[in-house]
């Protein structure tokens, strides 16, 4: 995969600020987790990976129960198909091996980083912002 920071960018935006302000505080996730991967996990300490899954694990149970709510309240025609999508990645996120990550912090740390990349582009950028631009058409 090419090289990716977490750095926002307009293309996130889906226009709904619930929604951008949610996942600005998913990038500062992947942030937290690209610079222990820059720093190659040195001095990393157990704690501070339990933390960054708990973060994640308690974002993505927050943010998609708030963004389904939304969805739910505005009649969005891709309700069924979105809620499948986030149902995958919570259990990607759920499932994250912690004695693994533990042993060895810097291989599945990059795995992690790949798979929300991958969720940035597949989901973020395409899915809501289809989402919010249905909801926002509704709405006028």
């Amino acid at each position: 995969m090419f090289d990716f920071t977490f750095d926002w960018f307009k293309e996130l935006e889906t226009g709904d600020e619930l929604i951008d302000q949610q996942h600005k505080e998913f990038f500062r996730i992947g942030r937290n987790i690209e610079q222990l991967i820059v720093r190659k996990c040195i001095g990393v300490q157990e704690q501070e990976l339990l933390d960054i899954v708990c973060e994640l694990r308690e974002y993505v149970s927050y943010h998609f129960y708030s963004e389904e709510s939304i969805m739910r309240q505005q009649g969005y025609s891709g309700y069924v198909h979105h809620v499948k999508e986030h149902l995958k990645f919570k259990k990607y996120v759920m499932e994250i091996d912690c004695p693994a990550l533990a042993k060895n912090p810097y291989k599945e740390l990059k795995a992690i980083k790949v798979m929300i990349q991958s969720w940035v582009f597949s989901h973020m950028m395409g899915e809501d912002v289809k989402m919010a631009k249905e909801i926002q058409h509704k709405v006028k």
